[in-house]
């Protein structure tokens, strides 16, 4: 069934209605009339809901041409069809160009006319209902890209290469601040807003889309309201003739994105450079703190050997019992500090992990029996003897978790199980497992306890004392060495910590033979010598010489850097301890002094710094000037005994054992250069090497510093080539010994023997180049033998 269209005709005449409406019955539509006399009580609305209008063409109130003007005007778009009694074509054309779709004269209306025009006019309607969709539609398309411009601040434009003519869209604008009804955007106006700095690269991307390449480029603008940064990215069309003739891109408000990105960037450093005041801080309050605490640590050990009454000996137990707590305290601050910022490190070598659980379990014993509790331990079958990994960590790590048992364990027992089983790449991965029957842990604080600054509760912190960050530093420790930590507990039934550490496995069936040397043994060995300390703090002063006079040392003190340098060069010692920390000169300049200004033997003196500092930084520092070894305060008599009968032993801790100049006098062999007999061959070495040398040392320090490896690898090689011609081979051993340190698989590991060799390496440079100047630029040209 037709569907009803809905015609109006507007006539005055009764009969030509009437007529109309005959003629109408036959057209073979289905429809709807409605008549009217005149379209002045009409409005648009009303208008608009007809498929077709009739109008005759003169009215009493106006005449037809007027009417459908009006009509028009009105933004009525349905078909009109005039109705008119002439047949004027002149009148015709006026009424088509006045908007009227079609028209018929009275005389000619029949059916078949109506019916041929009504399909006429459907099908005008239908076209401009579609039409009216897709303007909708495309005005809406167009709004949402707006919409969407205006959202992401990305605006398109349109570069006609050909007739310099620009496009930009509504959001360009807006972008570029400018009126899009007020101003029209050339690319010269654009040009004007880019920040001058920036032209060469906006000019470079041009150029690479007209080369057929895609672009993307950031930069800057200035506009009215100020400084905008920028992305745009874009390519080139080809016309008709294969030629690039326009240029399509986008641009972008990137400004949030780029101030957000400088305000990380300064949170960055602003955080970098809390961290180094931090570090600062702690290295300062580390010195502060631990200098008297080596002395109150240490002159309670001396009082010990006084023989004092059993109330005094009380006294002393109470006040190296408090600070061996506020050392502790001291060094859990520091490791956390440093573990935060990534600046502690984890070594791996051979150790024996039976001999090093045995000594925490008897040290640990001896408290746990202290409070009437057992400690047991176990180790497994499947447990090697000896393993590769860090062993102070792993001490560290179980010697707080049994610390922690044993405290917060009132009776019972505490218990140390080791197992082990074989994991992948030939490792072993070992479980430790300490058991306590004490207080237990509620389960909702067991996430929290590993936290720092973090207990279970207030009334553990006031009970039981302790700063919360023992557990904090044992999760960064296990978790540094690719291990985990678990817990399981309940509340007055005891804890349980399991910690999974993985380990190297040795190809060997004996252990590691223990390192220390028997303490009477240490003591043999320094009875005699000469010992200068070069430390500014009487107390120090006094502690440190009492130590070593109880074993036989001779001693001397010096009170600053200056003092050591003129004592060294006027006395001979047989060691030197060295505060590093020193009015007037410090530590490391005076060691460096030593090493480099003084003669032999007093430059060849083993120095063992005296640090109150605690960061690993402070052993490379110590390592770089010039120093064999370092100790930290406080320190246990016997390790410092043991420090100075090493390196009494073995005085050249990974250096050369001669300066460099004695070791070329033996070792340089310039009979092939002599051979060729040419003066200035010889004269043109000379210089060569004068020009060179500042350039590698440089380079080396730079690399040595900078942990960058490679870059000392290719400066290594490059001093293997140049000095090569010297046939110099205490050169070759040494940088073949720190290329094999350069190769190892982490050379972080190695860098405190990486820089000793280096700067041996340094110092060989500037003593070969100081030969030969004296000896290639001589006229006699002798041999050094």
């Amino acid at each position: 069934m037709m569907d009803v269209i809905k015609l109006l005709i507007i006539d005055d005449d009764d009969a030509d209605k009437m007529h109309f409406r005959r003629a109408l019955r036959t057209c073979g539509f289905n429809y709807e009339l409605v008549e009217q006399d005149n379209a002045d009580q009409t409005n648009s609305d009303f208008l608009n809901t007809f498929d077709c209008i009739f109008l005759d063409y003169l009215l009493p109130s106006s005449n037809g041409l007027s009417l459908l003007k009006k009509i028009r005007d009105c933004g009525i778009k349905t078909p009109i069809v005039i109705i008119t009694s002439q047949g004027n074509e002149s009148i015709a054309v006026e009424l088509m160009k006045a908007g009227a779709s079609d028209y018929i004269v009275k005389n000619n209306i029949n059916g078949h006319l109506l019916g041929q025009v009504l399909r006429n006019m459907l099908y005008i309607s239908s076209m401009i209902r579609e039409k009216e969709q897709a303007e909708r539609a495309l005005r809406e398309s167009e709004s949402r890209l707006a919409e969407a411009q205006r959202i992401a601040k990305i605006g398109n434009w349109e570069l006609n290469v050909a007739q310099n003519t620009l496009y930009c869209s509504a959001e360009t604008y807006n972008i570029l601040e400018f009126p899009q009804d007020e101003v029209v955007l050339t690319k010269e106006k654009v040009f004007d807003l880019i920040n001058r700095n920036d032209w060469d690269l906006i000019h470079a991307s041009l150029q690479k889309a007209l080369e057929g390449k895609p672009f993307s480029v950031d930069f800057s603008i200035v506009t009215r309201y100020g400084l905008k940064y920028t992305h745009s990215q874009g390519y080139a069309v080809k016309g008709a003739n294969g030629e690039f003739e326009r240029i399509v891109g986008t641009l972008q408000d990137i400004t949030e994105r780029k101030l957000a990105e400088q305000e990380i960037s300064n949170a960055r450093k602003e955080a970098e450079t809390s961290m180094k005041v931090r570090e600062v801080f702690l290295a300062n309050m580390s010195h502060e703190i631990r200098t008297p605490m080596n002395a109150i640590l240490g002159f309670t050990r001396l009082l010990y050997e006084t023989n004092p009454t059993q109330e005094q000996k009380e006294f002393i137990d109470a006040i190296h019992f408090s600070g061996e707590n506020l050392l502790v305290i001291i060094n859990d601050i520091l490791d956390l500090s440093k573990l935060q910022s990534g600046k502690m490190s984890i070594e791996k070598f051979e150790f024996n992990l039976h001999e090093l659980i045995a000594g925490i379990v008897a040290v640990m014993r001896q408290k746990a029996q202290e409070k009437g509790i057992r400690l047991l331990s176990n180790v497994g079958n499947l447990v090697p003897l000896v393993i590769k990994g860090d062993p102070v960590r792993l001490n560290q790590i179980l010697t707080n978790l049994l610390s922690n048992a044993i405290k917060f364990t009132e009776k019972g027992t505490v218990k140390l199980e080791v197992t082990g089983a074989a994991s992948e790449n030939q490792d072993i991965l070992i479980e430790f497992k300490i058991a306590d029957s004490g207080i237990g842990i509620p389960v909702e604080k067991q996430a929290v306890i590993f936290e720092a600054f973090t207990q279970a509760s207030s009334d553990t912190t006031r009970k039981y004392g302790g700063t919360g960050l023992g557990l904090a530093i044992v999760k960064n420790l296990v978790e540094l060495q690719a291990g985990t930590i678990s817990v399981s507990s309940q509340p007055d039934s005891g804890s349980t910590f399991t910690v999974h550490l993985p380990f190297e496995q040795v190809n060997t069936g004996t252990p590691t033979p223990s390192s220390l040397t028997p303490a009477h043994a240490l003591t043999d060995e320094l009875t005699g010598i000469s010992v200068l300390v070069a430390e500014d703090n009487p107390v120090n002063q006094l502690l440190v010489k009492r130590i070593l006079e109880k074993v036989g040392c001779k001693i001397d003190i010096a009170s600053n850097g200056m003092d050591a340098i003129t004592r060294i060069s006027t006395k001979r010692y047989d060691m030197v301890l060295m505060d590093v920390q020193m009015p007037e000169m410090d530590g490391y300049e005076a060691t460096t002094h030593i090493r480099n200004k003084l003669s032999q033997p007093a430059c060849n003196v083993p120095i063992i710094a005296m640090t109150a500092h605690a960061f690993g930084t402070d052993a490379i520092k110590c390592i770089s000037a010039g120093m064999n070894d370092y100790i930290s305060k406080p320190f246990q008599p016997e390790d410092l005994y043991g420090k100075i009968v090493k390196h009494l032993n073995n005085n050249n801790w990974h250096e050369v054992k001669e300066r460099p100049e004695n070791i070329l006098k033996q070792s340089i062999d310039l009979s092939s250069m002599y051979v060729l007999e040419n003066g200035s061959f010889l004269n043109e070495l000379v210089s060569v090497y004068s020009k060179q040398t500042p350039e590698l040392i440089e380079k080396l320090e730079n690399h040595l510093w900078s942990h960058d490896f490679e870059g000392m690898r290719t400066v290594c090689q490059r001093i293997r080539s140049f000095y090569g011609v010297l046939r110099l081979h205490v050169m070759d051993n040494a940088l073949q010994e720190v290329g094999v340190l350069l190769n190892a698989e982490d050379p972080d590991l190695e860098y405190v023997r990486i820089t000793a060799l280096v700067n041996n390496i340094i110092l060989l440079i500037s003593a070969i180049n100081e030969e030969v100047r004296r000896n290639l630029g001589q006229t006699g040209c002798a041999v050094i033998r």
